[in-house]
């Protein structure tokens, strides 16, 4: 993502929750409230603001028995990933801790068998960031790979794994 109303907008947890919940599956509005335990309404609102920002495409629809069309969608991308070359630093603020529990996992799961305890909560810090740049220039390698909703784990890990190595070779 380079745009900056883009990143905004999915700086707001319950958003990006919407968009991994689809990246399973199509859902309707009552099946992604009932998921993230929200009001029908609260979801509605949520789901207007990512089709207004192409983030959704319609994915089909369904004539319930009482006549009400209910409509299901699939998100546009199956990962967004924020520039944070490209964004405002008051935009980007808001991915740090998202980023840096990136980059620990990464750390944690062994991709990487660096001494844990050698690094401060600064470098950490930068680590997360310098992540968050590698991973999207990683992930723009793979902008046009075709994935079906609920088999895209792989590829996502895939990225992941090669942005980190990427990450620790060349820093």
């Amino acid at each position: 993502m380079e745009d900056e109303k883009v990143a905004k907008l999915l700086s707001d947890p319950m958003r990006r929750a919407i968009l991994n919940l689809l990246r399973e599956k199509a859902l309707n509005e009552t099946q992604l409230a009932k998921k993230l335990g929200l009001s029908d309404a609260t979801v509605n609102y949520h789901l207007g603001l990512l089709k207004r920002s192409k983030l959704l495409v319609a994915a089909g629809e369904e004539v319930e028995g009482h006549g009400i069309v209910q409509k299901f969608y699939l998100p546009s991308s199956y990962l967004y990933l924020p520039d944070v070359e490209k964004i405002s630093r008051g935009v980007a603020r808001y991915y740090f801790p998202q980023n840096l529990e990136r980059v620990r996992g990464a750390l944690s799961s062994g991709l990487q068998d660096k001494d844990l305890d050698a690094l401060t909560g600064l470098q950490m810090d930068d680590l997360g960031e310098r992540f968050a740049v590698v991973l999207v220039k990683t992930a723009k390698e793979y902008t046009n790979h075709e994935t079906e909703p609920g088999s895209g784990e792989r590829l996502v890990h895939e990225i992941y794994a090669k942005a980190f190595d990427r990450l620790m070779k060349h820093g």
